[in-house]
């Protein structure tokens, strides 16, 4: 069978009822940086969903979820970009608990979805379950959604690694763990559904891994295991700075990872020439790379860059804080 050939999904909010997903091909990127960005005309698709709430879109398999849809919306709506078809999904049993203030994670792992909303755990799809089917996890997760700084895909494929900030456990049997000073990390079985306790320490990244937001640079740590595990594994920083997150135009970033070794780093930037007459305009500039170690240790990119670049109008000017971009590599 021809593999199929995979792209960069981009989920702006450049609509005023929802958002639109934009297709990335490899061939779209320069060599050269400093490309023209170009304008985002004819999406692949617009979908209906709550604004701010682009964290809440989520990738499982070949499909884009829309897990905050309007509230009048009969089902959670799945664009697949495979087919380019879209349908609609059953609402998980925590719909209604997504809010600013309360973040939801989304991990697609051993063949399911996992949400993680406030302590509830549902999970679409997995072994014994209907494919478009939510199932509550029994075991309510030891830390709320909103505390999780940092998640990751172990490599078993059917692991979830999250670090969690100012939660700790404790010896009591009606609430063992509790909102405390100190950092822990912990580690869902998406086949055994169950949670284990890892350590008190943080994995150093921010969101889906791979960055850390206090130095802007890359950085990797060792795999983890997923049983008690005292000291936090050994981690590297790399030695190129990608962007100046105090910059007057920086608005977020994403990493993106493609496979290989490869990555996109998305960072969403206000228009050069923003003033209060055009507030809306935003550009995302995309850069691929691939990372590797060198002699001492360190890691570093290779000097194979390619770039693009993308410039839209936000739907809304209200919100203060711009969330990072959204993207999937698909």
């Amino acid at each position: 069978r021809r593999r199929r050939r995979r792209h960069l999904y981009l989920v702006l909010d450049d609509w005023e009822k929802g958002y639109s997903i934009y297709r990335v091909a490899e061939d779209d990127f320069h060599s050269a940086p400093g490309v023209d960005a170009r304008p985002a005309e004819s999406p692949l698709v617009c979908i209906e969903a709550q604004h701010p709430f682009s964290c809440c879109f989520a990738a499982h398999g070949t499909k884009i979820f829309a897990m905050q849809p309007p509230e009048s919306s009969p089902g959670v709506p799945v664009f697949d970009t495979e087919t380019l078809g879209e349908t609609v999904c059953h609402h998980p049993p925590s719909r209604g608990l997504v809010s600013i203030s309360n973040k939801p994670v989304y991990a697609s792992a051993g063949g399911s979805l996992m949400a993680l909303v406030y302590f509830n755990v549902d999970v679409l799809g997995g072994p014994g379950d209907q494919p478009w089917s939510w199932s509550r996890v029994n075991e309510p997760a030891p830390f709320a959604s909103n505390r999780v700084s940092c998640y990751a895909l172990h490599p078993d494929g059917h692991t979830v690694l999250m670090s969690v900030r100012a939660w700790r456990p404790t010896t009591a049997e009606t609430h063992p763990y509790y909102h405390g000073g100190r950092d822990s990390t912990f580690a869902f079985d998406t086949e055994a559904r169950q949670w284990t306790y890892i350590g008190e320490w943080l994995l150093p990244f921010h969101g889906r891994a791979y960055y850390d937001r206090r130095a802007w640079r890359l950085c990797c740590c060792d795999v983890p295991p997923v049983s008690r595990c005292e000291a936090m594994p050994s981690w590297r920083i790399g030695v190129e700075v990608f962007f100046h997150a105090d910059s007057d135009h920086h608005m977020g970033a994403t990493l993106v990872y493609m496979g290989d070794s490869r990555f996109c780093l998305l960072e969403c930037r206000a228009g050069e020439d923003n003033d209060d007459s055009d507030r809306r305009l935003r550009v995302v500039e995309m850069t691929s790379f691939v990372l590797k170690y060198y002699e001492a240790g360190g890691l570093r990119t290779t000097h194979h860059r390619a770039f693009a670049s993308m410039s839209y109008q936000a739907a809304h000017d209200r919100f203060q804080h711009a969330p990072d971009p959204v993207a999937f590599w698909m």
